[in-house]
């Protein structure tokens, strides 16, 4: 399986269009982010967003210029000693397959317009079709490859329903050659988060105990009101 020729690339002229038209900009607020700033953006996260372990989640990923100044990033953060090209005879999917596929599964992303996503989406796998290059690839790879972009780069709204919103979470066991897949809704993630803190070792005690405690009650904004005239009824409103 190889891209289209000529377009191999990650879509570099598709990384500089800022706009598709003015309809989406005032119905959507669609704006891109120019490839310089997105570099730059990039680097003020690492060494984190480079790691190939790290998880990455975009929540309004435009046609991908994030995603894939990302993957690249990532890619390049495999080791090297991986980076042969041995005989497929003894595995359909070689060690520096899993970690290809593995560095993929760590990048989510959601949009609310279905043509974003599935130039996102082809722009990640002729990305990662420059990084192996000259590489003799596996079916079962580029098969796993297209099945994990498409389960985790998807058309949705994260402002509307997050519990409805699902992504997959790839756990690779490299001896075996196998995944371990767990499917979490956003509204899961979230929750996750909430309850995930980073502190050194002199405050891990302070730490437990807030994460221990419940969440503070959030005031409502509900009031309740009687009327002038005698009644049985108790009025509410939203003030």
């Amino acid at each position: 399986m190889e891209p289209p020729e000529n377009k191999r690339s990650g879509g570099s002229n598709a990384a500089q269009k800022l706009i598709k038209s003015k309809h989406r900009v005032k119905e959507f607020g669609e704006v891109f982010t120019p490839e310089n700033i997105v570099k730059q953006m990039c680097d003020l996260c690492e060494p984190d967003i480079s790691a190939v372990d790290k998880k990455i989640f975009e929540p309004t990923c435009g046609n991908g210029n994030f995603l894939v100044e990302i993957l690249r990033r990532k890619l390049t953060s495999i080791p090297k000693k991986l980076r042969k090209n041995p005989s497929l005879a003894k595995a359909s999917i070689t060690d520096f397959e899993l970690h290809i596929l593995w560095v993929v599964s760590n990048i989510y992303a959601i949009d609310i317009q279905q043509d974003n996503v599935s130039e996102a989406r082809r722009r990640m796998q002729n990305v990662v079709f420059d990084f192996v290059n000259n590489y003799k690839n596996s079916a079962d790879f580029l098969s796993a490859l297209n099945t994990i972009i498409e389960a985790n780069i998807i058309v949705g709204n994260t402002l509307s329903d997050p519990s409805k919103i699902i992504f997959f979470d790839f756990t690779p066991d490299f001896e075996a050659k196998t995944f371990t897949i767990s499917k979490h809704t956003l509204k899961e993630i979230e929750r996750t988060f909430e309850k995930t803190t980073t502190v050194n070792a002199l405050k891990l005690k302070q730490a437990i105990q807030q994460l221990k405690s419940p969440p503070p009650k959030k005031r409502s904004n509900l009031t309740v009101k009687k009327p002038k005239h005698k009644q049985n009824k108790v009025q509410i409103g939203l003030f």
